[in-house]
Formats: structure tokens, C-alpha cells, sequence
């Protein structure tokens, strides 16, 4: 058992740092003092990666039926990079051979409408059904004369 921890011990100081690092950094626009803390879509994002890129990819929808590749030109290590579609976002970096991925969320820039109409639909779907339940059960109705329940198996 101490071996076995020992080894572990071992090689996690001898495992190889990570190739690669991407950071995103939201920029503010010319209307606000502080950036956002997360990429919101049609706002400037400052990417900033470790080393020079050869390739660098967007894939929207990543591992569903239907993704979304875009090519983003890149020079250095820096560049600026301006969200078109709010969701899960992955950005694979590749240089010198070695790919680096990294999955972003971009968020709307305002609450969607429809998601709100949609979720009081829902709201009202479930409380109302439940309410309605609710009253036939605690309802002073009484079975129709001559009815009789059906017997337990």
C-alpha cells in the first residue's frame, strides 16, 4: 500500500506539465468601465495562447450531429477573437504538430424572450396541473350512488 502511494507520489511529480494554455479575456467596450467576467456573444474576447498557432479552430456545438467549424486567421500569440453564436464553444489550437483544446461558454448579451415564454408556459403547465390535482382530491365530491371501488389484487 505505502509503495503503491509512493509511486503514485512519484509520478505525479514526474508527469509532464500541460502543452498548451489558452485564456480568454472579455474586453470592455468604449460604453462600459469593467469587462464582462465570461465571453458574451458580438463582444471582442483577447485570446491569449502559450505558444505561436499554426491552426486555430472554433467548433460550435461540439460532439452533435450538426457542428459548426470555423478558421480563425491567427499571428503571435495573442489575437482578438468576436463571438457570432452564443453556446459551448471549443477552440482547438494547433502548433508544431501538438493540438490543444479548450472548451468556452459564450453567453447571450440579454435574456432571450423566447426562453422566458417558454419557461412560464412550463410554470404554469406543472403548477396548474398539480393545482387541479390538488382540488379534485381535497374536493368534497363523492362518488355517483351505487359505485363500487374496484377490488386490490
Amino acid at each position: 500500500m505505502l509503495r503503491t502511494l509512493a509511486l503514485l507520489a512519484l509520478g505525479f511529480l514526474l508527469a509532464l506539465p500541460a502543452t498548451g494554455q489558452i485564456t480568454f479575456e472579455p474586453l470592455p467596450t468604449p460604453a462600459e468601465d469593467e469587462a464582462p467576467e465570461a465571453p458574451i456573444i458580438n463582444r471582442p474576447v483577447r485570446v491569449t495562447l502559450d505558444v505561436p498557432a499554426d491552426t486555430v479552430t472554433v467548433t460550435w456545438r461540439p460532439n452533435s450531429a450538426i457542428p459548426e467549424v470555423v478558421t480563425l486567421d491567427v499571428s503571435g500569440t495573442s489575437f482578438e477573437w468576436t463571438p457570432t453564436q452564443s453556446g459551448v464553444a471549443r477552440i482547438d489550437v494547433i502548433s508544431a504538430g501538438a493540438t490543444t483544446s479548450q472548451n468556452v461558454s459564450v453567453r447571450y448579451d440579454n435574456y432571450p424572450a423566447s426562453g422566458i415564454f417558454i419557461l412560464i408556459i412550463a410554470g404554469t403547465i406543472l403548477f396548474g396541473g398539480a393545482g387541479f390535482a390538488m382540488g379534485k382530491l381535497l374536493g368534497g365530491e363523492m362518488p355517483k350512488e351505487g359505485y363500487q371501488l374496484p377490488m386490490d389484487t
